[in-house]
């Protein structure tokens, strides 16, 4: 099952007991991806690195036999055989797409931390009556009292 974060990420204002009470499960799971994807990026860091022994000891080995058509051996030649190895490079293209996962799960984890913040914040307005709509008529305080007040603030400015 793939999880889509853009709809993870996204929270209703108006629904905000139940965005808080899921919020740390949706968490988790995004935490415990990147935690799967940097085991991933070890691995296949670890691979790179034997790929490119094995290859470096092989063209090292072999260069005698081969030398009408690599060339004189020399460190340089031998580091630029291996670079272009298809074994090496198939190595690299995985790890570099593994460090890439890792780069977009870590914003991902970090997105959730300020989501979190955001929530806070909703809850805040939600109790210091921000979504609450004015009652009253108009002698009571209604939103002319209120559009007259600002006016006469504006006035004194």
């Amino acid at each position: 099952m793939t999880r889509d974060f853009e709809a993870d990420i996204k929270f209703n204002k108006y629904q905000l007991d139940e965005v808080c009470e899921k919020h740390a499960s949706v968490y988790w799971y995004w935490a415990n991806k990147l935690a799967e994807a940097k085991n991933a990026l070890g691995d296949s860091e670890d691979k790179l690195k034997l790929i490119t022994s094995q290859q470096d000891s092989y063209y090292r080995e072999n260069w005698a036999a081969n030398e009408n058509e690599w060339g004189k051996k020399t460190d340089t030649a031998v580091a630029g055989r291996v670079n272009n190895d298809d074994k090496v490079r198939d190595a690299k293209n995985e790890f570099i797409n593994n460090q890439h996962e890792v780069n977009t799960l870590i914003a991902a984890v970090s997105a959730f931390e300020h989501r979190k913040g955001m929530i806070d914040n909703e809850v805040k307005l939600l109790i210091g009556g921000f979504y609450a709509t004015p009652t009253g008529g108009k002698k009571e305080g209604g939103i002319e009292q209120a559009e007259r007040e600002v006016r006469n603030k504006l006035k004194k400015k």
